[in-house]
Parts: C-alpha cells; structure tokens; sequence
C-alpha cells in the first residue's frame, strides 16, 4: 500500500502511492487536505524553531517533496530504528510506523523542569479504506486509546504514578476519503489497526536491554541509581582485599544476570502496576493516601519484597533483603524512603538479595 523512498538515521520518507486525507498533531501537520508523502526527521536533541512553517517548507523543499503534501514528523531520535507492522482484517489493511524515543515519560504532578528530559513517541497510521473526516476523528481517537494502554502496561512508569505517554507525542491517521464515518475498536478498521499498532509499539518497547526495563518500570531515569545504591549500601559491609573497581564489576554482572530472568521481570513489573492502581485510589479497601503513606495495614509490599529476595539467593537473600530495610529505615537510604511503598521494597530486595551472592560468592573462595 506504500513504498518507502528513503530510510536512513536521518530520515525516513514514506509515499502513499496516492493521495489521502490526513488528520495529524505532527511537527509539520497537515489536517483534512491532501497528502502523498510521510517523513519521519531527525532533529538535534535542542531543536527549537519559532516559524515552523518555514522551516517545514524549507525542509520539504531539501527532501525533494511538495510540502503542500507532505506530513513531516520531528524527531531526536535514529530514524532507522523505526518499527513497523501491518495487519489484515477482513478488507481493511493498515500498515503503522513508529519511532519512539523517551528518557522518562510525562507523570502527573511533577516538577516541570523534569519535562525537559521527555522524548517523543510518533506515530503514523495508514488506512487503505476510504474515511470520512468524522472516521478519521474516530480512528484517531482509537490510536490514541489503544497508545495510551499499551504504554501504561508495557512502558516507562513514573515514580508517582501512571505514565500518560510524552509531552510531545505526535499521531498521524490517513486514509482515502469517502462517506465512511465509524473506525471505533469494535469496526473493522479499528480492529486491523489494534491489531497493527499493538505489534510496532511492542517492537519499539521490548528493544530496551534489561538493566534500564526494570529501572524505567521503577520510575527511575536509569539502571546507574540501583548501581550507586548498591555500593553504598556494600560501603556499610566491605569484602576484605576487595578493591571497588572489582567489588562494580561483580555487581554488574549479577544484576545483568538475574534481570535477564523472566520471572523477575515478571514480578516487578506486575508489581509496578499494582502499586500504580493503589496510588490511583483504585482498590476499593484503600484510599490513595493511606496507601502512599505505608499504612501498617498493607504488607503487599513486603510479601512482594520477600518472595523477590528470596527467589533471587534463598533465605541469605532474605536476610540480606532485611538488613538494607534497615538501613532504609534507620536514614541511610533515604532516597530509597521517598519512593512509593511497594518500589521501595523491590529496590531493598534487589539490592539485599544480590549483593548476598557477592558475599557467598567470596566466602566460597577462601573455603
């Protein structure tokens, strides 16, 4: 249904092979004219251009295109890494690209210089059946209900909750146009495009390596935080004759390791969504409140705290998971306190249980 006409890290240039009806919140947007071509463009992390337009034009010009037809996405990001799918059903073929790019997602109630940090998520349907406007408007709302679930289940998670997608997501629909006027869920058309727009956002979220999955499903900008908090905890308990350099290198390699199991990424992330739906007031039992302030009636967190340590190094890892929330309660790790209640447990198991091999590890040596 289309060619691509050029793929590369700077750009990605996408011909409808005809014309279609657009409906589009893109850097350089096109809304209920023509269109023929979809461009995905790179950008500096610091792009910021006052007149758009001209640049849109400019831009159009330089690829070759008629600007006056020509959808164009903005974004820091590789443009090779897209991710593509399509699907079928029945008579409607939708064909979806991505690129998606984000160092922390937009969180409710947080302070606005975090929002500097967020990337973009783009994303262009194609539709080969003919729309009305008024489908398109319904076939954009459904992108946009089936975006924002995917995410909340599979995405980057926020400290203080669910994570709503970035601050500059961007969403293209296209589509032949004619009398058609549904393109809901439960439509032929919104169907193929579930379908399609479920596989390319999986593509784009499972190519995160392990380290950073379980440290974005946390909330947390990267890996590098459990890393600093585990040797700071190791500081309170140092091996003999074991330098840092290789005490880092040790804890590296058995984070990687156990993160590469799919039980605890399982657990955490299933763990995470617990917690978000307590934080959201969804449990009926409990109020929002009562559970972010870690009432004693909840020992959730402590029963998920316990199965992960102990799944990870048996009853030492326990222990070990024990005496980091010590340390946590005591002010030690104060920065592990300030998280949500089931979070700060994960981190205190991951932490305990981990380094308890470390130390078996060197105990069996000197045996």
């Amino acid at each position: 249904m289309v060619k691509i006409i050029r793929s590369d890290s700077e750009a990605l240039i996408i011909d409808l092979e005809r014309d279609m009806v657009p409906l589009s919140t893109a850097g350089c947007p096109k809304v209920f004219t023509t269109v023929r071509y979809i461009v995905f463009k790179r950008v500096p992390k610091d792009f910021s251009h006052v007149d758009l337009d001209a640049f849109c034009s400019d831009l159009s010009n330089s690829l070759g295109l008629d600007g006056a037809k020509t959808i164009i996405f903005l974004t820091a990001v590789d443009v090779s890494t897209y991710s593509y799918a399509q699907a079928v059903f029945r008579d409607v073929k939708v064909e979806v690209f991505i690129t998606f790019g984000i160092n922390m997602p937009y969180c409710v109630n947080i302070d606005i210089d975090v929002h500097n940090q967020l990337n973009t998520i783009n994303i262009a349907v194609i539709v080969n059946k003919p729309l009305s406007r008024l489908a398109l408007l319904d076939l954009f709302r459904t992108v946009s209900e089936i975006k924002g679930s995917i995410l909340s289940l599979g995405g980057p998670q926020c400290i203080s909750g669910i994570s709503l997608g970035t601050a500059s997501d961007a969403t293209t629909v296209v589509a032949p146009e004619d009398s058609n006027r549904f393109a809901g869920i439960a439509t032929d058309i919104g169907i193929a495009t579930a379908q399609a727009l479920i596989k390319a956002l999986t593509k784009s979220l499972i190519n995160i390596n392990y380290e950073d999955y379980i440290a974005k499903t946390l909330g947390l900008n990267n890996f590098e935080y459990i890393i600093e908090l585990s040797r700071r905890v190791y500081n309170f308990a140092p091996i003999p004759s074991v330098n840092e350099e290789e005490f880092l290198e040790e804890l590296k390699k058995e984070f990687s390791y156990a993160l590469t199991d799919p039980n605890i990424q399982i657990l955490i992330r299933g763990a995470k969504l617990v917690e978000i739906s307590a934080q959201l007031g969804l449990i009926p039992s409990i109020t929002s409140s009562e559970f972010l302030a870690d009432t004693p009636r909840i020992i959730v967190d402590e029963l998920i705290g316990k199965a992960l340590s102990e799944y990870i190094n048996g009853f030492r890892g326990l222990l070990a998971y024990y005496w980091v929330e010590r340390l946590k309660e005591r002010g030690d790790l104060s920065e592990i306190k300030e998280l949500p209640p089931i979070s700060d447990d994960i981190i205190t198991a991951l932490i305990g249980s981990i380094l308890s091999k470390i130390y078996d590890k060197y105990v069996q040596l000197k045996r």
